[in-house]
């Protein structure tokens, strides 16, 4: 099997593809379905959201992508030291007015709630030389064939360390990720859970050297 990957910056002629790569990869993760239970509101509600954020933090954060067989394989959004989060009115022009248009708006309020909760003890974190890992997205059709710890060992890793970073600081409500990452080498330092119409969700939050 042929592993070799090409790497790049998401550009905004592959924005939506990234997007789709995400929705794709993420519409059964427990992160949406507790708050998003109807499957079609779930997938308007995460294409906006996802929408918004990419193009919201466009040339702000390096969103990487790995590319396999001329598809795209796996995203990651990186936040560096440096980040500063953008205005509410920039969100608004980058299309966070869609987000609420629709019938599912206090779903919204409350998944953004936890989402800002349950990203507070890495984003707590960024500054100096810690980067913030805010997510690394798998296609399904490219999971279980080790393209994830390719893509952060060729990629993201490197990436983070030419540009100064000495750690990675992340989030996962996967207890099947939880494994991944700490074969990894990472290292768990917070650990919470959230509750949401009867279903109860952890939240690991793990931190790894660069070397």
């Amino acid at each position: 099997m042929n592993n070799t990957l090409q790497y790049s910056l998401m550009r905004r002629s592959n924005l939506k593809s990234c997007v789709n790569v995400v929705v794709d990869a993420f519409s059964t993760y427990e992160y949406f379905t507790n708050y998003f239970p109807n499957p079609s509101d779930r997938l308007q509600c995460m294409r906006r959201i996802i929408t918004a954020e990419y193009r919201t933090t466009l040339g702000l954060v390096p969103t990487l992508v790995a590319h396999k067989d001329n598809q795209i394989a796996a995203v990651c959004q990186l936040f560096p030291p440096s980040y500063k989060k953008p205005s509410d009115l920039q969100y608004m022009l980058h299309g966070w007015l869609k987000v609420y248009m629709t019938r599912e708006r206090q779903a919204v309020d409350d998944w953004l709630k936890m989402d800002a909760e349950a990203g507070a003890p890495c984003h707590n974190l960024i500054g100096g030389t810690t980067w913030y890992l805010s997510s690394i997205t798998i296609h399904p059709q490219f999971q279980r064939q080790g393209i994830g710890r390719q893509f952060i060992e060729e990629y993201i890793e490197p990436y983070v360390k030419k540009h100064g970073g000495t750690e990675l600081v992340l989030f996962t409500n996967s207890e099947g990720n939880r494994i991944f990452y700490e074969k990894l080498g990472c290292q768990l330092f917070h650990t919470t859970s959230f509750a949401h119409n009867g279903h109860t969700m952890g939240s690991w939050s793990y931190r790894k050297e660069i070397k």
